[in-house]
């Protein structure tokens, strides 16, 4: 029975087309079968009858063969219209399905394309908030991200909610919800009268706008969720299944998108940032400016990798590592992160490229499980090395190389900036060093040997009685006092140049010089075209400092009366005039001409260092006329 149930079943399954092919070959056996029954038959019944009624019996016979046979021909032509009907009316339904899912995925692809093409976090989470209402029969819902860092859960975008829910709503989130309730909830799914911290307290105005159940979807990156999409339904029991697998796979895709989307924010602020940083790295001229920009830099990477923990380490010339500053934990080498800072620096200083752990187990002594070594490089030399570490698997990872490189050579320009600034300003702290016991050496110490020298003479005259001649070495001891404070005071304006607006070079000139006349006692005349004019501070220092080793050599060796400083602008250029009415320098002794020839040495160099030149016109009693001009861009005012 059962093999024949099977059969039949087979058979029934067959297309109608392939059965009446089979059919045509029974046709023949089964009209001679059935003509020999109708003949048996006949002959059987007729013989039993009268004649008279033999007619009729024939008649009877004949009317039920054909009956029968066409009986059979019929049911089996219904049976196969019967399953034609039921496939048709299956493969009218499938065709539905099918136009209803292509529906949806056209939906879902459309929506794919709205959040690739998505240039902000708004539009984003806008089409986030508006999907679940275009794929399935929600009526509103939310995006909700989770705060970590205040453990609560933040309303990024509504849609379909009225004024008086969200207002609830946004109530019931600022009151305080664990983001750990809904970031560890695994229902997802649940109704108006649930215990859902997003119905507490909400249930009569939910009830009210039709709000009967909500499902959450979540949204996940590297297996972490970050938030979720709930969608309300106007119905207890939700969406169907289908719908909830449509919606799960919107969530991942709105997931991968928004992290993107604020990855590539943080690293355009990052380099914008560290942009500003170096920037500001070349005005800075405080000691521990080194200091200041590795951890300032430290702050701007830690910040765009969203990372926990940080350092810079310095390669010393002497072979050995630095730690300039940390982030994130202390800087002890007994530290856990410290140890791994150092170690992953020491690698990719030896092999000259960036080492990345993208994916650590987790390390309960560090708790990072992503980190990665990046080597600072400019000019071919490997200045140190930035470490950055996550707790967020991933969070640092190969598809960032380009832009660790990036970030590195930034941080590099400006670490090697503040190195050369730094040696720059111990030159120049060892040259003004040079200068002032030049300076001491050939007027401060010979004045002070000189008095002692004047010291012990008076000291003689006065036990010998000579009490006239005494009294004029007081008065030329007196006198070298007065000299030996000229030259101190002068020493001293000479560090007040460096510091007080070199480039203001017209008011700073002026005021020198009448300082220097008020303390000297010589007419100094002072001029300048323009009168406010202002060049960069280094040009306008070296000729400070030119105009007064000018002025101190008239003080000491001219005997002038009077002396004229004048300062002209010209295309492109600046000249400074120094002229005196004095003596002149042939009829200096040698240690004076040794003396000017060592200033006008320095004078010189000073010009020539700046791209100009320095020429001295003198004569014996028809004074001296210095004059330098050095190339330069004048500003009226303030440069």
């Amino acid at each position: 029975m059962n093999g024949f149930t099977t059969f039949l079943g087979h058979f029934r399954q067959t297309p109608l087309h392939l059965q009446l092919r089979r059919y045509r070959w029974l046709v023949f056996p089964a009209v001679l079968l059935l003509a020999a029954i109708h003949q048996f038959a006949l002959y059987l019944v007729a013989e039993a009858f009268p004649v008279t009624w033999q007619w009729w019996v024939q008649l009877l016979v004949y009317a039920l063969t054909g009956s029968l046979a066409a009986w059979v021909g019929l049911t089996i032509i219904a049976e196969a219209a019967a399953q034609r009907f039921e496939a048709e009316a299956e493969l009218r339904q499938a065709y539905a399905e099918l136009a209803q899912n292509h529906e949806k995925l056209l939906a879902l692809h459309n929506l794919g394309e709205r959040v690739a093409s998505a240039d902000d976090q708004h539009t984003l989470l806008e089409i986030a908030a508006r999907a679940p209402l275009e794929l399935t029969a929600a009526r509103a819902s939310t995006v909700i991200t989770f705060d970590a860092a205040h453990d609560r859960l933040k309303l990024d975008m509504a849609w379909g909610l009225s004024d008086t829910y969200l207002k609830a709503l946004r109530q019931q989130l600022e009151n305080g919800i664990p983001a750990g309730r809904c970031q560890t909830c695994t229902s997802l799914k649940t109704q108006v009268e649930s215990d859902c911290p997003l119905f507490r307290g909400l249930q009569p105005t939910a009830q009210n706008e039709g709000l009967q159940s909500l499902i959450c979807l979540p949204v996940t990156h590297d297996e972490e969720r970050i938030g979720i999409i709930s969608a309300y339904f106007p119905s207890a029991d939700g969406p169907p299944e289908d719908q909830v697998r449509l919606l799960n796979i919107l969530g991942g895709v709105i997931a991968t998108a928004l992290e993107n989307l604020r990855a590539r924010a943080r690293e355009i602020e990052t380099v914008h940032a560290l942009d500003r940083a170096t920037n500001r790295a070349l005005l800075m001229d405080e000691s521990n400016a080194l200091d200041q920009i590795a951890a300032q830099v430290l702050q701007i990477a830690v910040s765009g990798w969203d990372a926990q923990a940080g350092a810079v380490f310095l390669w010393e010339e002497d072979q050995t590592w630095i730690c300039r500053t940390t982030l994130g934990f202390q800087r002890d080498p007994a530290h856990p992160i410290f140890e791994a800072a150092l170690e992953m620096s020491r690698q990719a200083q030896q092999s000259n490229q960036i080492m990345i752990h993208a994916e650590l187990e987790n390390n309960p002594s560090h708790g990072l499980r992503s980190m990665a070594a990046v080597p600072l490089i400019t000019e071919g030399q490997i200045l140190g090395v930035l470490f950055l570490g996550a707790q967020r698997r991933r969070a640092i990872n190969e598809s960032q190389i380009e832009l660790l490189n990036t970030v590195a050579h930034q941080i590099a320009l400006a670490i090697r900036n503040a190195q050369l600034y730094a040696q720059l300003s111990q030159m120049a702290v060892l040259k003004e060093r040079y200068r002032l016991s030049r300076e001491f050496h050939d007027g401060l110490a010979q004045t002070l040997g000189y008095l002692g020298f004047q010291a012990e003479r008076l000291e003689q005259l006065v036990a010998d009685e000579q009490n006239a001649e005494a009294v004029r070495e007081i008065n030329a001891l007196r006198q070298s006092i007065r000299d030996a404070y000229a030259d101190v005071r002068e020493a001293i304006d000479g560090l007040r140049l460096s510091v007080e607006n070199p480039g203001q070079i017209a008011s700073r000139l002026d005021e020198y010089c009448a300082a220097f006349s008020r303390q000297t006692g010589l007419q100094v005349e002072f001029r300048a075209e323009p009168k406010d004019m202002a060049i960069d501070s280094a040009t306008a220092l070296q000729l400070l400092r030119i105009a007064q080793e000018a002025l101190t050599n008239t003080r000491k060796h001219a005997q002038a009366q009077k002396v004229r400083v004048e300062l002209q602008a010209e295309q492109g250029s600046l000249q400074l005039v120094i002229s005196d009415d004095g003596r002149g320098f042939p009829a200096e002794s040698r240690t004076e001409r040794a003396y000017h020839s060592y200033g006008l040495t320095s004078m010189r160099e000073r010009a020539e260092g700046l791209g100009g030149s320095l020429s001295v016109a003198t004569s014996p009693e028809q004074g001296t006329r210095i004059t330098v001009e050095v190339p330069a861009k004048v500003a009226i005012g303030s440069l």
